[in-house]
C-alpha cells in the first residue's frame, strides 16, 4: 500500500469526514490519496490561513478533530496562524503537510535550503503545537499519524503537525511491518481523577456561603458536562457566570446566568464577581481580559476555588486561591453534581434579587457611547440580530475591534445556538474562513458574522467558497472606514494623531457592494438606526448567503471597559473590574457594591 493511501484510510479510521486545503506539488500523493477517498470531504481554500482557520472552527464548534492539509514552504507557513491559533485556545486540529524529498532535506548541511520549497516547518511549529514531527521513516507513520491524533484529542486538547516528505507520500509499505502507537507505554494515560476529599471540601464552602457564584470556561463545554453546571445551578439556585469561550453553557435568558465578567463586558457580571463570597471557577484559564489585568484583585472579597486541567495555568496566576484541583473538568463536575445531589436549594434568595436587579439596570446594550454617534448603533444592531435567530443557527463572533464587542457584549445567545470566535490570538481575517469551517462542521447550518471591514480583507479570497459551495451564511459587515479599534487607541493616548488606521493615514479598504456583486453575494446595507430593523428581517428571512454592510462610526467604542482613570489630585490609575469605563458616578458603584456585599 503506498503511504499517502495509508495516511488517508487512517484518517477515514479515526472518524475523519471534512479535510480543509489548498493544493501544492509537495503534497501531490496526500492530495491524490484525499481525492479518492469515499468517505472524507476535501474543501479547498484559495489561501492555506483559511484553511487551517477552517480546521479551527471546524473543531471549536463541534469539540471533532479539524484537519487541514497544506504543501511544502510557503503553503506550510501560511497554515501557522490558524494552527497557533487552534493551539492557544485548545482546540483539536491536525496539520498535514508535505516536504521535499528527504534526500534533499538540508540536515546538518549548515545551508539555508536544499529542497525545493524546504523549510524547516517543525522547527517552527513546536513552541505553537502539542506535537510536530517529519516523517522520515516510512514504517512510522501509523506510530506517529495515530500518537499525533490522540495528543490533539486528550488531555488539554490543541495542535498537532504532522509532515510527510514526497518520497515517503510516494513509497510502498506493508502493514505488518507498521510500527503501532500505545500511549500507556508512553506514560501519556494520567488519572485526571479528583478525590472525595476534595469534593467534600468544596461542598463545605459552598454550603457556608452566602453569594455564591460558578464561573465555567471552555474545559466545561470540551468535558460535554454543561448541561450538567445547569441542573446544578437550577437545583442550588446558584448564580452563574461563563468566559467568552464558555457562552454555549447558557441561553442568555436562562434565569441563573449572569453573563461573562472581564474587560469588555457588562458591569453586572464584574459586580456579582467582586462581590460574591465564594467563587468556583471550572475550566477557564482567567486570562487577563477577565481580570482586567489585576489578577490579585479578581474575586477579591470571596473564597475562591479554581479546577483547571493544566497546573501550569493555575500556577501562572497571583490569586490567593482557598483551593486548588488540576483536574479535568468532565471528571470534575459529574463527581460534584453526585455529592450535591440531596444538598437542595441553598439560602441565596436575597443575592440572586441582587443579581438579577443588577442584570436588569446595567443592560450592555444600553450603555451610552462617550462620543457622539451619527450612523448606526451597533448594539441596537445586535439586539436586533437576536431577534431574528433561531435556536440552530451557528454565530461566529470576529475577535477584532468592533465586531468582537458586539456579539460579546449585547448579542443575545438562544438555546441551541453554536458561538465560536478566536479568542486567545484574535487574529484579523478569522470572520470569514471560520463561518466556512463552523459552517460545514455543523452540517450547513445558517451560520451568522459579524466582522470589520478592516479585518474582512485579509481573506476575503473565501468568499468564493461561500457561493462555490452554497453555504447558507449571513456575513454583517461593519463598516467604519478603516481599524476602528486602532483609531480609538490613537484618540486616547496619541493626541488623535492617526497612523495606518483609515483613508487619512494611508488604509484603503474596497466598496462593500462591488464586492457582494464580485463574488455573487445578494448585498444589503445598513446606514443609521431607522434601517436596522427592516435590513436585519430582510437579510435573516432565507437561508441564502449575504453580505449585509453596517456603516458606523470609527469612534464606536467597546464598553464597559477597564480604562485609566483621572484622580482628583492630578494622578492617573487603572480602573478595576467594579469600576468600568464610561465611569458611573462614584456613590451609584458604590450604591450597587454594598447591595452585592450586603445580600
Amino acid at each position: 500500500m503506498k503511504v499517502s493511501d495509508y495516511i488517508i484510510r487512517r484518517l477515514e479510521e479515526h472518524g475523519v469526514r471534512d479535510v480543509f486545503l489548498l493544493s501544492g506539488g509537495g503534497m501531490m500523493h496526500l492530495l491524490d490519496s484525499l481525492f479518492r477517498s469515499k468517505s472524507i470531504h476535501p474543501w479547498c481554500n484559495l489561501h492555506e490561513q483559511a484553511s487551517s482557520i477552517c480546521a479551527s472552527a471546524y473543531a471549536q464548534a463541534t469539540g471533532r478533530l479539524g484537519v487541514c492539509m497544506v504543501t511544502s514552504g510557503p503553503g506550510a507557513t501560511n497554515a501557522v496562524t490558524g494552527a497557533a491559533d487552534a493551539w492557544m485556545d485548545s482546540e483539536p486540529v491536525l496539520v498535514l503537510s508535505g516536504q521535499a524529498k528527504t534526500s534533499d532535506l538540508v540536515g546538518d548541511r549548515g545551508v539555508r535550503q536544499c529542497g525545493s520549497q524546504e523549510v524547516n516547518i517543525t522547527a517552527m511549529m513546536r513552541p505553537v503545537t502539542k506535537y510536530a514531527v517529519s516523517v522520515t521513516d516510512k514504517t512510522l507513520v501509523k506510530y506517529h499519524l495515530d500518537k499525533a491524533v490522540y495528543l490533539a484529542t486528550h488531555g488539554r486538547k490543541g495542535t498537532v503537525w504532522v509532515e510527510v516528505p514526497l518520497d515517503i507520500q510516494g513509497a510502498q509499505v506493508e502493514e505488518s511491518e507498521l510500527v503501532e502507537f500505545d500511549p500507556a507505554a508512553e506514560g501519556l494515560i494520567t488519572d485526571s481523577s479528583v478525590s472525595d476529599e476534595d469534593i467534600g471540601e468544596i461542598l463545605e464552602m459552598l454550603r457556608a456561603a452566602k453569594r455564591p457564584a460558578i464561573l465555567v470556561g471552555k474545559g466545561v463545554l470540551f468535558g460535554g458536562v454543561g448541561a450538567q453546571i445547569r441542573e446544578l445551578c437550577h437545583a442550588l439556585q446558584i448564580p452563574a457566570l461563563a468566559t467568552w469561550r464558555a457562552k454555549m453553557v447558557f441561553a442568555d435568558d436562562d434565569e441563573f446566568y449572569f453573563g461573562h465578567p472581564g474587560s469588555p463586558g457588562p458591569r453586572y457580571p464584574n459586580w456579582i464577581v467582586q462581590t460574591c463570597d465564594f467563587l468556583l471557577t471550572i475550566g477557564a484559564r482567567l486570562n487577563p481580559a477577565i481580570t482586567a489585568f489585576q489578577e490579585s484583585h479578581f474575586a477579591c472579597r470571596a473564597k475562591h476555588v479554581m479546577v483547571d486541567i493544566d497546573s501550569n495555568e493555575i500556577a501562572k496566576l497571583h490569586m490567593d486561591f482557598a483551593k486548588t484541583v488540576v483536574c479535568d473538568a468532565a471528571d470534575f463536575v459529574p463527581r460534584l453534581c453526585q455529592r450535591a445531589a440531596g444538598m437542595g436549594p441553598l439560602n441565596t434568595g436575597d443575592w440572586l434579587r441582587f443579581c438579577r436587579a443588577a442584570k436588569a439596570a446595567y443592560p450592555a446594550s444600553q450603555e451610552i457611547q462617550p462620543k457622539p454617534q451619527v450612523q448606526t448603533n451597533l448594539y441596537r444592531f445586535a439586539r436586533e440580530l437576536s431577534k431574528c435567530t433561531r435556536g440552530d443557527d451557528v454565530i461566529v463572533q470576529s475577535p477584532t475591534g468592533r465586531a468582537c464587542t458586539v456579539i460579546g457584549l449585547a448579542y443575545e445567545r438562544k438555546e441551541g445556538q453554536v458561538e465560536i470566535g478566536s479568542m486567545s490570538l484574535g487574529s484579523m481575517g478569522f470572520a470569514i474562513p471560520g463561518a466556512i469551517g463552523a459552517c460545514i462542521a455543523c452540517g450547513k447550518r445558517r451560520t451568522i458574522t459579524l466582522d470589520g471591514d478592516g479585518s474582512l480583507q485579509h481573506n476575503l479570497q473565501e468568499l468564493a467558497l461561500i457561493r462555490g459551495y452554497g453555504l447558507p451564511v449571513k456575513l454583517f459587515i461593519v463598516n467604519n472606514n478603516g481599524y476602528s479599534s486602532i483609531s480609538v487607541m490613537q484618540d486616547n493616548h496619541f493626541q488623535s494623531r492617526y497612523a495606518g488606521c483609515g483613508p487619512e493615514s494611508g488604509v484603503f479598504l474596497c466598496d462593500g457592494k462591488k464586492l457582494a456583486d464580485l463574488y455573487g453575494l445578494n448585498y444589503y446595507a445598513i446606514h443609521g438606526d431607522d434601517e436596522i430593523a427592516p435590513v436585519v428581517q430582510q437579510t435573516m428571512a432565507d437561508d441564502e448567503p449575504v453580505l449585509c454592510e453596517i456603516f458606523a462610526d470609527r469612534t464606536f467604542d467597546e464598553i464597559p471597559k477597564a480604562a485609566s482613570r483621572l484622580n482628583p489630585d492630578g494622578s492617573m490609575s487603572s480602573s478595576v473590574l467594579e469600576d468600568l469605563y464610561p465611569f458611573l458616578p462614584k456613590e451609584e458603584t458604590e450604591k450597587w457594591l454594598r447591595m452585592g456585599e450586603n445580600a
